[in-house]
């Protein structure tokens, strides 16, 4: 029955945990199958809903994974304890089971050119060593048998009559042409390959491993390449635009592997989600089970980036240095221009050159969106959020600080330039330093600071002087001029001090 509760965020629940998922064309609505092999439907528009439909009898067992044939329903396969099946479910929610002879697990199932030259849905069976094909009526035929074994299938739409598979034990992949009802020669990835998912245009193969990486097979060129991923892979879905898509169950995050990256990137989903499937729909949006969470969750294929501005501060009443800068892309990293993002500030603790902790700004044609300075209102930290307005993209700036307002000069603290030695007649290696501070610890820009010498004939500074005056800069800091050493050996002692404060400084320094 169609759920009543509310997303939480781009998360949607549904009525069970679901194992793998697939788009469908014919109602564009995210389709789904469970462990048990019920197979659900979601609608992904406003209002949306989602339905689990109950079968009726035939074979019971596990399944592991769903596919949407184009006119032809939905299909799972079915492993029972003595035997499997195939088995459709059409858009009213109707099962029909088409059973095997025997008992095999099936990871994997596909849709591709069958033996007849027709479309059908392939499945790689794995106790049996064989793909099996299965056309709209319900008709079954096999491969022969491919020794080394075999645990997933897929095929490239630009040649659905060459299937790929995977063989884990032979840390393998190969090919079968249906044509010529021929398997390849294995084809060594150096891996134990498990799931695949195979380009659009058939020009590579993406491979998952148990371990921390997926591979990349250019089909070309022969070449595997590496990618490490923060936990192991599963589920591969391998877009148009060569991006590399899959689930990560142990990592409880989506997983990508971007055009020219050499490592993949992730997206979590919540600690105990566990990510079982990914989909991508007609209108391009990715959808993720969510199987520890009985949920989908739309995921964002839009990618909003601080660029400058964060690690700032400003004192209460006065304005940031610097403005917000972010930048919208896809997750190509191909900017997007003319997009509106909205910056807010949390907590009321600065507002806009407007008057108002929330402005609106639109994208360039680089992508980059600018906000006006930000006038700082309250002492302590100011978190501002850019929201793509388009999308469900953020960025959060989460190091802005606004400090108390600047009160007078309360004293001189110590930074460096103190215990240097120097022979006679020699100037100091380092200047002396130190920063102006009101009470509270504020710098203090502006202020006139002293540094003079107690001991007669000890130094100088330049113009033979034995006291010198400098102002501090924005950031409270003062900086002494050089320091010279006298003719003989001393010990001697530099005060440094604001005038009116109650603190100063003596700063000592050598001379051997």
């Amino acid at each position: 029955m169609p759920s009543a509760a509310s997303p939480a965020g781009d998360k949607y629940p549904i009525t069970a945990a679901a194992i793998d998922l697939t788009w469908n064309g014919d109602d564009h609505n995210v389709w789904f199958v469970t462990a048990e092999g019920i197979v659900g439907v979601f609608e992904p528009r406003s209002p949306w809903s989602s339905s689990l439909f109950t079968p009726g009898s035939g074979v019971t067992g596990s399944a592991s994974s769903v596919v949407a044939w184009p006119g032809h329903g939905v299909w799972t396969f079915i492993s029972g304890q003595n035997d499997c099946a195939f088995v459709k479910c059409d858009l009213n929610g109707l099962y029909r089971t088409h059973p095997l002879s025997g008992r095999t697990e099936c990871r994997s199932l596909t849709l591709a050119q069958g033996p007849g030259g027709h479309e059908c849905v392939v499945a790689a069976l794995t106790d049996w060593k064989m793909l099996a094909f299965v056309d709209p009526g319900g008709a079954i035929s096999y491969s022969r048998g491919y020794t080394p074994g075999l645990y997933a299938v897929a095929a490239a739409q630009q040649d659905p009559a060459l299937l790929w598979i995977s063989s884990p034990g032979a840390k393998s992949l190969a090919t079968y042409d249906v044509r010529t009802g021929e398997f390849s020669q294995p084809i060594d990835v150096g891996a134990e390959a498990r799931d695949i998912a195979v380009t659009p245009s058939g020009d590579a193969v993406w491979v998952a491993t148990p371990e921390n990486m997926v591979l990349k097979y250019t089909v070309q060129g022969g070449i595997v390449h590496r990618f490490e991923t923060p936990a192991p892979a599963h589920r591969l879905t391998a877009t148009a635009d060569g991006t590399l898509w899959f689930a990560s169950t142990e990592g409880d995050a989506i997983g990508y592997v971007l055009p020219g990256q050499t490592r993949a990137a992730t997206i979590p989903t919540g600690a105990g989600s566990r990510p079982s499937g990914v989909t991508v729909s007609g209108d391009g949006v990715l959808w993720a089970a969510l199987s520890g969470e009985r949920a989908l969750q739309r995921v964002s294929r839009y990618r909003l980036a601080v660029e400058s501005g964060d690690g700032q501060s400003a004192t209460v009443g006065q304005r940031f240095p610097d403005p917000l800068v972010v930048k919208a892309t896809q997750l190509d990293g191909t900017p997007v221009g003319g997009q509106k993002i909205e910056f807010s500030v949390e907590a009321g603790s600065a507002v806009f050159e407007n008057g108002e902790p929330v402005e609106t700004r639109r994208t360039e044609t680089d992508g980059v969106a600018t906000s006006s300075r930000l006038k700082a209102l309250k002492e302590g930290p100011c978190v501002v959020t850019a929201r793509w307005t388009e999308t469900e993209a953020v960025a959060s700036f989460s190091r802005l600080t606004v400090t108390p307002p600047v009160g007078a000069a309360h004293h001189v603290r110590y930074v460096s330039g103190a215990g240097q030695t120097v022979p006679p007649g020699k100037s100091f290696d380092e200047p002396m330093k130190v920063v102006v501070e009101d009470k509270n610890g504020v710098a203090v820009p502006g202020a006139e600071v002293t540094f003079k010498i107690q001991d007669e004939g000890a130094a100088t500074f330049p113009g033979g002087v034995e006291t010198a005056k400098v102002t501090s800069e924005a950031d409270g800091s003062a900086t002494s001029p050089v320091l010279t050493a006298g003719d003989k050996a001393d010990v001697f002692a530099v005060r440094v001090w604001v005038a009116k404060t109650p603190v100063s400084l003596l700063l000592d320094q050598y001379i051997q």
